[in-house]
């Protein structure tokens, strides 16, 4: 087991490279991630907008429903 030191440096360095590639890629991955997260969440609040502008007219039955058992929720 002659390993001169050379060339534990050399395999050293070697796993350095590697492990560096592996952080670039993990790093684009998440940063592309948060994207998405970030665009999913705009598009959910433009949805409940869009809702709410729509969202006109008599209370529906569900809505009446939601009102008259109001109580038993924050009893």
């Amino acid at each position: 087991m002659d390993t001169s030191l050379i060339e534990v440096l050399n395999q050293l360095s070697e796993i350095e490279r590697e492990l560096l590639a592996i952080k670039l890629r993990l790093g684009a991955a998440l940063s592309l991630d948060q994207r998405e997260v970030e665009g999913a969440v705009r598009n959910f609040l433009a949805l409940g907008e869009e809702v709410s502008r729509r969202w006109v007219g008599a209370p529906s039955v569900l809505e009446e429903f939601r009102k008259s058992r109001e109580n038993e929720f924050w009893s």
